[in-house]
């Protein structure tokens, strides 16, 4: 399959800014919590914009499990031990039964939190929203009237959000997702549907990039002056304030296209499972080892000059994980075939 140039670089780069913003910050400011707040939507837009459909529900499923279902099995796999570990640490002891029996069905409960649950690797909450996405698709695409369906339902998320928000706790990661990310996985959907974006950009899309950016943070400033006060006027600034954002990046990415694509580019666009899913790890590593290594107390977090350095080494690491799991082992990567 040809690769297409804007879709490396923007997962290359929002991948790296979803490390920069897992990892503790010292300060909230503006900036951060609008990355913070518009980043994953992203993936959600790519994964509308690449879905394709591969004809009976056996075939899409076949791509739904190497794809979505055995990475998030093998990711929280791997990320037991790291609990077990990080447990010993904070408690001194090994966990129990009882305290095992958290993360286990933190995992299974797509990353829920709550009263008897604790996500065991937070991130992979993207994986389930995703497939769930796939699956309604799926469903809407077998009827004549999928663009209709698919606009009611993208309205019905957004009520459900609003009411969600109004009602309930945040700890239903998954869900929380699915209701943010519908209407920008079906943008993404409907754009490679009318074949918009297939070429590379021109001076045209700087100008729109430029004009989407700074609309996007005018829109989230106000947001956030205002949204401990107006639950209404977040859910209804949430998202064009993210549309923007990420058409603003796409855009962005899109001006890149008539360069020669790095491999590292297109090596770290491949392997972004293998950094949603170990990042925590690693995050938690370096963390761990500044605070006992150095000065820096980690509940005071990162200034930014310190965050973004950082981040970028941890996204290094999964470097060569993702170039092993390209040679020998690419379930991590989603993919059945090296």
């Amino acid at each position: 399959m040809n690769r297409i140039n804007w879709v490396d670089w923007t997962k290359c780069i929002a991948v790296t800014t979803v490390v920069f913003c897992h990892l503790p910050q010292s300060q909230e400011w503006m900036y951060y919590r609008y990355l913070q707040a518009c980043i994953i939507y992203i993936f959600f837009f790519l994964s509308g914009y690449l879905k394709r459909d591969r004809g009976s529900m056996s075939d899409n499923w076949s791509k739904y499990w190497r794809g979505l279902i055995v990475p998030y099995i093998i990711f929280n796999l791997l990320a037991l031990p790291y609990w077990v570990l990080r447990f010993y640490l904070k408690q001194g002891v090994l966990p129990d039964l009882a305290d095992l029996s958290r993360p286990i069905a933190g995992a299974l409960l797509m990353q829920y939190t709550g009263s008897f649950a604790e996500p065991l690797n937070g991130a992979l909450w993207y994986l389930p929203a995703i497939l769930a996405l796939h699956l309604l698709t799926d469903l809407c695409h077998r009827s004549r009237h999928e663009r209709l369906l698919m606009t009611i339902l993208c309205v019905v998320s957004y009520l459900a959000y609003y009411a969600y928000r109004c009602s309930a706790p945040d700890g239903i990661m998954t869900l929380m997702g699915f209701l943010r990310g519908l209407p920008f996985y079906y943008l993404g959907y409907a754009f490679a549907r009318r074949g918009w974006l297939r070429n590379g950009g021109d001076w045209h899309d700087g100008l729109l990039c430029a004009g989407c950016l700074v609309v996007s943070v005018v829109l989230f400033y106000w947001h956030y002056a205002t949204y401990g006060h107006n639950m209404l006027l977040h859910v209804s600034l949430f998202y064009p304030v993210n549309a923007l954002f990420v058409l603003g990046v796409i855009l962005g990415c899109r001006l890149l296209s008539g360069w020669t694509t790095p491999d590292w580019v297109v090596n770290l666009s491949i392997g972004t499972l293998v950094v949603i899913g170990l990042q925590w790890t690693f995050i938690g590593a370096v963390n761990y080892a500044l605070a006992h290594l150095t000065t820096f107390t980690v509940a005071s977090g990162y200034n930014w000059y310190e965050a973004l350095p950082i981040a970028l080494l941890i996204t290094a690491v999964h470097y060569p994980i993702i170039l092993w799991a390209m040679r020998r082992w690419p379930f991590l990567l989603g993919r059945s075939k090296k």
